[in-house]
């Protein structure tokens, strides 16, 4: 399965319950006439502090899943999409700042089953690969040398490695080359996990072997599951 992740930055001079409530109430729906769209989430960024990412651009990211790449990269010609969800982006979307990815994911922690009105924060972090690395190379080593070293004891409910998919690198260099999902059951646990000497001494030690750390970024989010399975 393929997932299209969309990088959202609320219009200019739209304050930010109006930005969120749209996207919610408004624009939500209409995804719902997407036929060959088989989940769909809203990750709305919340209020709460990152420590070292207070500057991140993104209000969000639209996530959501497909059966292939040939149907995940159709959307744009989809009559559906473009009746609905693409007329109504201007309204509350920056469409200058908005930036995709299309990618896979590897889940690494499982966690609980989530229903569609599960509790939880989510760390979005949205990365780039050390510029002498190789998409192979990045996306091995996030794989078989990071993703061992994160905690399964430290209040993670669910770990989700989103790679870019290698044969879209041909139409040019996507705006981040993954983005990594750690959702816990609130701010509480977030900030344990985060501000935790173990987990600091982890991402300074490893980031810098597979990760542009200058040009990565990250926020906190709150999860809207629009289409999502009983």
């Amino acid at each position: 399965m393929i997932k299209t992740i969309g990088l959202v930055v609320k219009k200019p001079g739209m304050d930010d319950a109006a930005f969120h409530r749209h996207w919610r109430e408004v624009h939500g729906p209409l995804a719902l006439n997407i036929k060959t769209m088989r989940r769909y989430v809203q990750s709305h960024r919340t209020a709460d502090v990152f420590p070292g990412f207070e500057g991140c651009p993104y209000h969000g990211v639209a996530e959501a899943w497909w059966d292939d790449l040939d149907t995940a990269l159709g959307l744009a010609r989809d009559p559906d999409y473009l009746a609905g969800c693409r007329a109504d982006e201007p309204n509350f979307i920056d469409m200058d700042a908005l930036a995709f990815l299309v990618a896979r994911e590897h889940v690494f922690i499982e966690g609980p089953p989530i229903a569609r009105a599960t509790p939880l924060l989510k760390a979005v972090f949205l990365l780039r690969r050390r510029p002498d690395l190789s998409v192979a190379e990045f996306q091995d080593y996030w794989i078989n040398g990071h993703a061992p070293q994160i905690p399964r004891d430290a209040g993670i409910l669910r770990y989700v490695q989103c790679h870019q998919a290698p044969e879209t690198y041909a139409d040019g260099t996507p705006a981040y080359d993954g983005i990594a999902e750690l959702s816990f059951a609130d701010y509480a646990a977030f900030l344990a996990y985060w501000t935790s000497e173990r987990i600091q001494a982890i991402f300074a030690a490893d980031a810098p072997r597979f990760l542009d750390a200058g040009n990565c970024t990250a926020f906190l989010a709150e999860e809207t599951r629009v289409l999502w399975p009983d």
